[in-house]
């Protein structure tokens, strides 16, 4: 029970660090390939979702990778109001990517996924 704990924790914890960055490079792959096969809409609310989850997760990449640099460093808190404004977001983000186009709906999950893990449970996690 304690290797799953350990791996469970692990898994969150480098998640949070590599999670945003694939899921948001991949989806944006997975948005161009759509579109340049001209796949028909499948209703137009999932294609708002799927706009308003790859924009909301690209203004948010900028705060993920100062929140980042400052984890790393070893001086970011817990309970900052950047931190506070994180936690939020991406929680936001990750409901809204639930409504998203099919085959962007997966990667766009992974990188609102990422966001929680980090905001969530990384911060001061690990001395």
């Amino acid at each position: 029970m304690e290797v799953l704990m350990v791996a469970l924790l692990a898994v969150v914890y480098f998640g949070g660090f590599v999670f945003p960055v694939v899921g948001l490079t991949m989806s944006w792959r997975e948005w161009f390939r759509v579109r340049a096969t001209a796949v028909p809409i499948q209703s137009d609310w999932r294609r708002i979702a799927t706009i308003s989850s790859l924009s909301f997760l690209t203004a948010a990449f900028p705060l993920w990778a100062y929140a980042a640099v400052r984890e790393i460093r070893g001086n970011y808190s817990y309970m900052s109001k950047s931190a506070q404004i994180g936690r939020w977001s991406s929680l936001i983000v990750f409901v809204i990517c639930l409504f998203a186009e099919g085959k962007v709906r997966r990667y766009l999950l992974v990188s609102a996924a990422g966001l929680l893990f980090f905001f969530g449970a990384t911060i001061g996690e690990l001395p």
